[in-house]
């Protein structure tokens, strides 16, 4: 798995991987069917109360990993991907 960040495309290591939650793709609004994407994602969303948790949960996680890999290109550090911004 790959994390696509602000700062470049940095490999998921198989704990972190483990760790994240399981949730869709977000729709393209490019995408040649993007309407019917959109209402699946959709209902699945609202499907149930947790997967609008684990949505939430993964949105905030790549935040913080965008965060963090900007302050490290910045600083001129190495960036590795991380649980950090999971919980």
């Amino acid at each position: 798995m790959i994390l696509s960040t602000s700062s470049g495309d940095f490999p998921i290591p198989p704990e972190v991987a483990r760790r994240l939650p399981q949730v869709p793709r977000v729709p393209d609004p490019t995408a040649p069917q993007f309407r019917l994407q959109r209402r699946a994602f959709t209902e699945w969303l609202d499907a149930s109360p947790q997967h609008a948790i684990d949505f939430e949960r993964l949105r905030r996680w790549h935040l913080v990993q965008d965060q963090l890999a900007a302050a490290a290109k910045t600083e001129g550090r190495a960036y590795v991907v991380s649980e950090d911004g999971l919980d």
